[in-house]
């Protein structure tokens, strides 16, 4: 009896499971080793074909990985971009106080010297002086 033709009568009566039943049923029969070397086979294939999708999913994840950095980096780029902006602002913010209590100081004493005027304070203070 030669391989394949072994194989094929494995394959047509069930498979695995028929040529587990046959050798641990017919362990002298001529088939018998056979049936060991086929469920070796399929086995050797069945984790050949995990390796494989085991490689698939860890290249997946590698890519995901990658990705997810990408999208980090970028997240990290965006937000010290907003940190540069809000500094800037906050430094235009800053000037703009600055000149607008300078302006009101200079409105608070114009009104000052306004007041003065209409109460005639200045009249009063160039008659003490002379």
């Amino acid at each position: 009896m030669d391989k394949e033709t072994a194989y094929k009568e494995i394959d047509d009566n069930g498979g695995e499971s028929y040529a587990r039943f046959f050798a641990a049923q017919n362990p002298d029969h001529p088939l018998t080793p056979f049936c060991h070397r086929y469920l070796f086979d399929r086995d050797q294939e069945a984790r050949t074909a995990r390796s494989h999708e085991e490689r698939g999913f860890a290249l997946k994840s590698l890519a995901q990985m990658e990705s997810s950095s990408h999208v980090a980096q970028i997240a990290a780029s965006a937000s010290r971009d907003a940190a540069n902006a809000a500094h800037t602002s906050a430094t235009a913010a800053r000037r703009s106080a600055f000149w607008t209590m300078i302006a009101a100081i200079a409105s608070a004493l114009g009104v000052a010297v306004n007041a003065a005027l209409n109460l005639g304070w200045l009249e009063w203070a160039r008659h003490l002086v002379r």
